[in-house]
């Protein structure tokens, strides 16, 4: 059975998150008009998996999600907040606005339903109809290698950043 809602958020990472807080704004009701659909297990979006010595590169106060200051990292030692300060902010957040994230749900397709007037999404163990989708999905799973000039030469070790 289909849970028809209004709209359903696709990751929930940063760009998920601004998403759901502006649709609560709008007068939506998390879980009930409009669902967010995570991969991953906890929150944090790709922030939980960047290496240990990622810091953001700017202040705090200049990287904040809508509606809430992330708070303040004062370490003037250590320069910008690193990767767990942004984990705490995201988690925090996400609890703040009670977003109702729904995690470990892949979504495998978006197609438009039988009537051709909602979109049908396909996640492991879950199907929902809406009106709209927002696709708020990162690279950090699928990561894009570019082409260069002379790339098939290289004899070297090239690695992504997803896997550094």
């Amino acid at each position: 059975m289909s849970q028809q809602v209004d709209a359903v958020v696709v990751g929930g990472g940063q760009a998920g998150l601004a998403a759901g807080y502006y649709l609560r704004r709008a007068g939506l009701t998390p879980g009930t008009d409009f669902v967010i659909l995570d991969a991953e297990g906890s929150p944090g979006g790709s922030w939980q998996h960047m290496w240990d010595g990622l810091r953001l590169f700017s202040p705090a106060t200049y990287s904040s999600l809508p509606g809430w200051m992330m708070p303040p990292w004062d370490d003037a030692r250590l320069g910008f907040p690193p990767r767990t300060h942004v984990v705490e902010y995201l988690t925090r957040y996400e609890s703040r606005y009670q977003l109702d994230v729904q995690r470990l749900h892949v979504v495998r397709a978006i197609s438009r339903d039988q009537s051709g007037s909602r979109l049908l999404v396909q996640a492991d163990r879950l199907e929902l109809i809406a009106k709209f989708v927002i696709s708020a999905t990162g690279t950090w799973t699928r990561p894009f290698w570019p082409t260069y000039p002379g790339a098939s030469a290289f004899e070297g070790r090239q690695l992504h950043t997803a896997h550094y």
